[in-house]
């Protein structure tokens, strides 16, 4: 198909303090759709309550996928694509995360045009 590209989008932080912290990947540019098939994100510091991984649409964020008591270190994979439109953004919320935490985020796909 005519138009269709790699993406490969990756972002990190250090947590400011204990808090949740939220990574976004995006936005999708106007006439844009991305799918993107792998999604992965881990705290290379320190285990923490929860990680959650989904869309969101203007200022909503629509959790999609989660893991309970994610150990530090350890790459948690998303088991499914998301499918993101015109706008949209990928966000991971590292819950429970600690002052000086490291946070990732990967994620490859395909962007296409729309239309």
């Amino acid at each position: 198909m005519d138009g269709i590209r790699p993406l490969l989008l990756t972002g990190s932080k250090v947590s400011a303090a204990a808090t949740n912290e939220d990574i976004d990947l995006g936005p999708v540019p106007a006439g844009e759709m991305w799918v993107l098939e792998h999604t992965a994100a881990e705290d290379e510091t320190t285990a923490i309550t929860e990680i959650r991984a989904g869309i969101v649409r203007g200022e909503q964020f629509a959790p999609l996928e989660d893991q309970e008591s994610p150990a530090a270190g350890v790459l948690y994979t998303v088991p499914d694509p998301f499918y993101l439109g015109p706008e949209e953004r990928l966000r991971v919320r590292f819950v429970g995360s600690t002052s000086g935490d490291k946070l990732k985020v990967y994620a490859n796909g395909y962007a296409r045009p729309l239309g």
